[in-house]
């Protein structure tokens, strides 16, 4: 196995964000990844809650068999140790493969936070319960080795799922076949055999949504002693009552602030809006069957029930905090709210709203932790690395055209243009041929029937370069679908794998990531 670190597709906000530009990191309160940042979130207080935090995971994380390192840093965690924190919502089977980049970039950071400053930080992944995109986690796509193209796998497509995932019961017959049709599609191995019959104990041993993904993530990362936080627990929402009354009774400060430092923001990393959204509450309210924004109008609070004024909302939240939860603007907000984070790692478009966020966290007199980027991690493997060496290929972003070009290089090497161009030829001739037969004024009745055979002449002579491209394309087939085999597996759609794959297409054996150290640069994984 061999690490390669590439630089690859970064927009300009991104390659100044890496740089520690200082006009853009004005908006992160001037934190960045080195030593006197790192110190000066360390020095903060702690949380006066962080005890009876760290009891709810603890409590929620149990079921599921608490590994020694999981003890040790619930431990950590009760005493104030500081977090490095990132978090998705639950995506079908963990899927797609960057939630469990996600989950490494934390652990690499944790480790390189322990080695380069002396200090043990805590691993927490922040699943995002409360979400109701079902479409966004419903399906996953694993590579289709027979036809070498990517397939999709969903999990009820046209289900609709208007409530939370964390309210959602999943239905255990149908989550089974969709887990047969993933490992089948991964490919045949002693590992993937295994880990089918695992996941199907955990399908039987859970009922909801978010539990299940729960009890993935547990078990694949129990070892590096990972902590998990589900953003929809009951108990939580309990600690998080007097977070939610602040929130509601602040909600015009905090739409303000939110509108001017978004246009803030943006004007200076030269961005579009990332966060759009029309509430000028920033929380969502519901039950068990729906999750509806809230918005404040004429003195009320307006959602799905009935008209409430700021009394009767808290009111509401002290009964059934459960079913509050918050939106992109104020989630990162609860976070830091909730949890002594050190370091906060999210995607790119995460780091940008938290820019976007900068007057909220200020307005508030919350501070923000030390905000990085996730890390993007691909797999290679040899087969993949020689056809890329066999047709002179090298990873970019612009890969997926060049591999295009390619291809239409490699079809027009090897087409007889001559014959195209004299079958044109044919077409013409005959064109004018017909031209004349209709030319004498007494041929008039007759023009009908002409016109009809030309039309069949032109279709036959059509087909006739159309079946010659495609044999042409036929005895090409096999350096045709190579190409098209290390497009797909490496930059799908044009994106990378990551973004598209579930985590087992590149795990034909137990997952093993080597020794890897904090970059804002592509890390390739090549198999060997």
């Amino acid at each position: 196995m061999e690490i390669e670190c590439k630089d690859f597709q970064q927009d300009r906000f991104t390659q100044r964000f890496n740089e520690g530009d200082e006009s853009l990191l004005k908006y992160y309160q001037d934190l960045s990844y080195d030593k006197e940042s790192i110190d000066s979130v360390l020095g903060r207080p702690v949380h006066k809650h962080t005890e009876e935090l760290a009891g709810i995971i603890q409590s929620e994380m149990s079921p599921y068999g608490l590994s020694r390192s999981q003890e040790d840093n619930i431990e950590r965690l009760k005493k104030g140790q500081r977090v490095v924190i990132g978090g998705q919502q639950a995506g079908l089977f963990m899927s797609p493969a960057y939630i469990i980049h996600k989950i490494v970039t934390l652990l690499v950071l944790v480790a390189e936070i322990k080695e380069d400053h002396g200090y043990e930080a805590v691993p927490v992944f922040w699943i995002a319960g409360e979400d109701h995109d079902f479409e966004e986690v419903n399906h996953t796509h694993i590579y289709d080795s027979d036809h070498r193209r990517k397939r999709k796998i969903s999990y009820k497509p046209n289900l609709t799922v208007p409530m939370s995932l964390g309210f959602y019961k999943y239905d255990k017959t149908e989550m089974k076949r969709v887990l047969d049709r993933i490992t089948e599609g991964c490919g045949d191995s002693d590992f993937l055999n295994g880990k089918k019959d695992e996941v199907g104990r955990m399908i039987e041993e859970n009922d909801y949504w978010t539990e299940l993904f729960h009890a993935l993530v547990h078990d694949t990362f129990k070892d590096e002693g990972l902590l998990i936080f589900n953003a929809h627990s009951k108990r939580a929402r309990q600690l998080e009552i007097p977070m939610f009354e602040r929130m509601i009774r602040s909600r015009g400060e905090i739409d303000a602030a939110f509108r001017e430092g978004q246009a803030a923001f943006d004007s200076e990393a030269d961005i579009g809006r990332m966060i759009e959204t029309d509430t000028n509450v920033h929380l969502f309210t519901g039950s068990e069957y729906t999750r509806t924004l809230l918005t404040y109008e004429d003195g009320r609070f307006i959602s799905d029930e009935a008209p409430a004024d700021e009394g009767e909302l808290i009111g509401r939240l002290g009964e059934t905090p459960e079913t509050f939860s918050n939106n992109v603007v104020t989630r990162p907000l609860m976070q830091e709210m909730l949890f002594n984070t050190l370091i906060f790692a999210g995607g790119g478009a995460e780091v940008k709203y938290w820019g976007e966020l900068h007057k909220v966290f200020e307005t508030l007199d919350v501070p923000m932790p030390i905000v990085l980027k996730r890390m993007e991690i691909i797999h290679e493997d040899m087969r993949i690395e020689k056809l890329k060496d066999e047709h002179g290929l090298a990873f970019s972003a612009e890969m997926s055209d060049d591999i295009e070009r390619i291809k239409e290089a490699l079809i027009e090497s090897h087409t007889d243009m001559s014959f195209l161009n004299e079958v044109e030829e044919i077409g013409e001739r005959l064109a004018r041929d017909y031209a004349g037969l209709e030319e004498k004024e007494e041929r008039g009745q007759y023009r009908q029937l002409l016109e009809s055979n030309m039309k069949m002449h032109r279709k036959q002579l059509d087909y006739l370069k159309r079946r010659y491209q495609l044999t042409v394309r036929r005895s090409l087939r096999r350096q045709l679908n190579d190409l098209d085999e290390v497009s797909e597996k490496l930059m799908p759609g044009g994106v990378l794998q990551e973004r598209v794959y579930h985590p087992w297409v590149f795990q034909g054996q137990p997952p093993t990531f080597p020794t890897l150290s904090y970059t804002t640069q592509l890390t390739v994984i090549k198999t060997l």
